[in-house]
This record gives C-alpha cells, structure tokens and sequence, in this order.
C-alpha cells in the first residue's frame, strides 16, 4: 500500500519539491520562497552555495526543469509562503507562480516584511503548512 505523501521545501528545497512532486505522486506540495532555476544557477556557478556539488549535473537538472511549467502541470494542491521583504527571490515570483497553479485548493500566504528566511522558522506558518498538508492528506 502507498502511504500518501507530501513534500515541503525552502528555498532551493522549494524549487525541487515543486518539480519533483509528479515523480513522488505528492499528494500536497508546500515551497517557501521557492527560487526560479535561473537563479539557482546563477547561484551555483558563482560558488554562493555553502556546500559542494557537481556544478555540470546539477545545471543540467535545473536547465531541465522550468519552475513555471511545473505549477502548471502539478495535480496536487500548492501552498507557497512567501516574505514580502525577501531580499534574494521576491515575492512577485510566487504571486505569478500561484497565478499559474491549477490545482484546486492552490493557495499564496504574502507575509508582510520578513527575509529570505524568515517564513521558514516561523511557528504560525508552520502550522499553516501543516494544517494545509493533513487537508490535502484528508488527515485532518
């Protein structure tokens, strides 16, 4: 039996939860100030990153997947959380992400202020994510 699955990412985390959700059948997808592949690998390239990684795999996996045409073609329902002081992916990428979404039950919380991180650690928004999860789940 499968167990239903969801997936939540920030970030780059974001980004690959959005385009792999179809591959992992997710049954509900939450990204936080999900950056574009673009600058990704802007990022990548430029060793912005604190980690290492095989920078030729990694751009062909960004190159391979468009942000924008994942929304289009998720099934499951998205929630993305976003700060509206986000200094390094502005909000307006997911306002135009979440206008793409077809998914019913697809939604956009544009939290005043905050930074690149500041969604991510918040506890109110925490569990909007998880009350957005067990709906999507029908747990809850």
């Amino acid at each position: 039996r499968d167990l239903p699955i969801a997936l939540r990412g920030s970030s780059m985390g974001g980004y690959f939860a959005i385009v792999a959700a179809p591959a992992a059948r997710a049954r509900a997808v939450v990204a936080i100030c999900p950056a574009p592949g673009e600058g990704l690998l802007r990022g990548l390239r430029a060793g912005k990153f604190g980690f290492d990684a095989d920078v030729d795999a990694v751009a062909e996996l960004l190159t391979s997947h468009d942000l924008f045409r994942a929304v289009r073609s998720l099934k499951a329902p998205l929630l993305l959380l976003h700060a509206e002081g986000d200094e390094q992916v502005p909000v307006e990428l997911s306002r135009e992400l979440i206008g793409g979404a077809h998914a019913p039950a697809s939604r956009l919380v544009a939290v005043p202020g905050g930074h690149h991180r500041s969604v991510q650690h918040d506890e109110e928004l925490q569990a909007v994510s998880v009350r957005f999860i067990k709906k999507a789940l029908g747990a809850g």
